[in-house]
């Protein structure tokens, strides 16, 4: 993807985000599941996630087509708790570095409390991977999207 389309995509991102996030409190609700800010609504979050999150059914791999849309919406709910808890923090497009695994994807800057001033969260993969752990089998940490958000707090 040149820049300038990376850069749609983000701009893109960024202004559907509230949507998005909508969208993930109204499947929450139809689930049940309270839908907050506080740490025990991102636990009974990640409690939700980690008891539906399905795996495709033609490609036991990967994840069942819909479940890569609420990934990207729970991400960019536990994003945007991050940045109210550190307002320092901030969502940008990162572009320092071609090599980089984040080059070019939405993520997390502004961290203070590391070494790296480049240092950023892709918190949509950091999901993405925990829903393909679950799948696979693999055991998890059973409260991962709170020990992201206070990893980030720690940090930031």
């Amino acid at each position: 993807m040149t820049r300038k389309q990376a850069r749609e995509e983000f701009n893109h991102l960024m202004g559907a985000k509230s949507a998005r996030i909508q969208e993930l409190r109204n499947l929450l609700q139809v689930n049940e599941v309270r839908y907050g800010l506080d740490d025990q609504s991102i636990q009974d979050l990640n409690d939700w996630f980690r008891v539906n999150v399905q795996p495709n059914p033609d490609l036991p791999e990967r994840l069942e087509n819909i479940w890569y849309a609420v990934v990207n919406d729970v991400a960019l709910h536990l994003g945007d708790i991050i940045i109210l808890r550190s307002p320092r923090l901030q969502w940008i497009m990162f572009v320092a570095g071609k090599k980089n695994m984040a080059y070019q994807r939405h993520v997390i800057s502004g961290f203070t409390r590391v070494a790296n001033p480049k240092y950023n969260v892709d918190i949509d993969i950091a999901v993405a991977t925990y829903a393909h752990q679950i799948i696979a089998g693999e055991q998890v940490e059973v409260d991962y999207f709170l020990q992201v958000v206070r990893h980030c707090e720690n940090v930031a």
